[in-house]
């Protein structure tokens, strides 16, 4: 079996998502003939849960930006105290309160400099030496790194310099092109010089949309760039195999419930203090019964997690009684909730810098099958994924809300149900074919 050393800096956070695309990378990778050695930081206080994972996995030292100033800070005081009196070390430590706002000031503008590319630069050196300790013991075929940070892809560049080994370099958001990134132009200038050199002789770079590749082609229009989508991870799911066999009886009893009857929504996560805004269905409902479209006492719409300004917006069209906040729940009791769903939402923030996002709830949906009202920006890599896939509707305004809503209410009046019509085949979205697509690169690489 051949090997790739991936440096990934979350791996570890679990219950982050920038860490699932690469945990699922390390655990299926095998199955495709590479074994994954994955370069990580010793984070002290986050869990080494990898059990389920089979892979090897190599924990370095790691010294963050404020820890590394600290230390300096600390010897600096430590040396200066030989030589002065305790008054002067009093005063030393008044001159650098944070309590002072222009050293605040001070201290946000001196970030702009020092954590560049990024605060944790500091992890370059003890990951690098490890890295390398195992190419020179050991036949590497390949090495994977994955931002953020950009110090995973300045690490790799240093072993594919020093070794010539080939180099895969994903960015699972964009460097430079970021949209919800900005800095100084003195800071952008440099900034975008360090990418253009970082990538300079990487073998390929890959990332999570076609419109983020097409992006990211304006500034290395000479690098081979890759889409690779994610997915859902099958192993998250395989618990509700045995909650549909055995639970066709109580959904059955459920008949009788209050909401039987009722078009269920369900969604659950994060609002981003109300950027992932509901307001449109809300009123869309309140529209259509006001025209005796529909009977919004056969509509239930539920959320779970974040509840920001969901009472307010309710009570805004008088739609209270069809809102269900169910608060926290773990992930799975998610999954079953949104098993028992008639359409799942989707929610995300109707703003232009969406546009070459797709949010990893939606490969979630596609494999518990169901429908999905997916509500945000007009255009972009969301949009044409839902109609591409037909997985359901995409809207963006008041009046393509309504429309949407009522085929849904009118199909679950006359069916009882609504029903995916899906024009994909769903393992096509799984982590497993996502890590196949790597494997397929890797094997071109060598």
């Amino acid at each position: 079996m051949k090997k790739v050393i991936l440096i990934a800096f979350y791996f570890n956070q679990v219950n982050e998502i920038a860490s699932k695309r690469l945990r699922a990378l390390a655990k299926h990778l095998p199955q495709f003939g590479w074994e994954p050695i994955v370069i990580v930081p010793d984070l002290g206080f986050i869990p080494k849960e990898n059990d389920d994972l089979n892979c090897r996995i190599v924990f370095t030292e790691y010294e963050d930006m404020f820890s590394h100033f600290s230390n300096k800070l600390k010897n600096s005081k430590s040396n200066d105290s030989k030589s002065t009196s305790s008054n002067d070390g009093d005063k030393l430590k008044d001159s650098t309160s944070f309590s002072n706002p222009i050293v605040s000031k001070s201290i946000s503008i001196a970030g702009e400099v020092f954590a560049y590319p990024d605060g944790m630069k500091y992890w370059y050196e003890s990951a690098f030496k490890e890295a390398s300790k195992i190419i020179e013991d050991e036949e590497i075929d390949a090495i994977i790194s994955s931002s953020w940070p950009i110090t995973c892809h300045r690490i790799a560049k240093g072993l594919n310099e020093k070794y010539d080994i080939p180099w895969i370099a994903d960015l699972r958001d964009l460097w430079n092109l970021n949209p919800y990134v900005s800095h100084t132009h003195i800071r952008t200038y440099f900034e975008r010089k360090l990418e253009l050199k970082t990538f300079e002789n990487v073998d390929v770079l890959t990332t999570t949309t076609d419109l983020a590749a097409k992006t990211l082609a304006t500034l290395h229009p000479n690098n081979r760039i890759v889409p690779i989508l994610s997915g859902y991870d099958e192993d998250d799911l395989k618990f509700l195999d045995s909650v549909v066999e055995t639970g066709e009886d109580d959904l059955n009893d459920d008949a009788s419930s209050d909401f039987s009857d009722k078009l269920k929504f369900i969604y659950a996560g994060s609002l981003y203090g109300g950027k992932r805004d509901p307001s449109h269905l809300f009123e869309a409902i309140r529209q259509l019964e006001d025209k005796n479209k529909l009977d919004s006492s056969r509509i239930s719409i539920e959320f779970y997690g974040d509840s920001t300004n969901l009472e307010e917006i309710a009570n805004r069209y008088g739609l209270m009684d069809i809102l269900n906040i169910g608060g926290k729940i773990s992930h799975e009791e998610v999954l079953k909730k949104q098993l028992e769903s008639d359409v799942l939402l989707l929610i995300s923030w109707d703003d232009e810098k969406e546009k070459m996002f797709i949010p990893g709830k939606v490969y979630e949906y596609f494999a518990l099958r169901k429908p999905v009202l997916s509500i945000g920006y007009k255009e972009g890599s969301l949009k044409d994924l839902i109609e591409e896939t037909k997985v359901g509707y995409h809207v963006s305004s008041l009046d393509s809300t309504k429309e949407a809503l009522l085929k849904l209410y009118d199909e679950f009046i006359e069916k009882g149900k609504v029903e995916l019509n899906a024009d994909i085949n769903i393992e096509d979205y799984s982590m497993e074919n996502m890590a196949k697509k790597f494997a397929d690169l890797l094997n071109e690489l060598n």
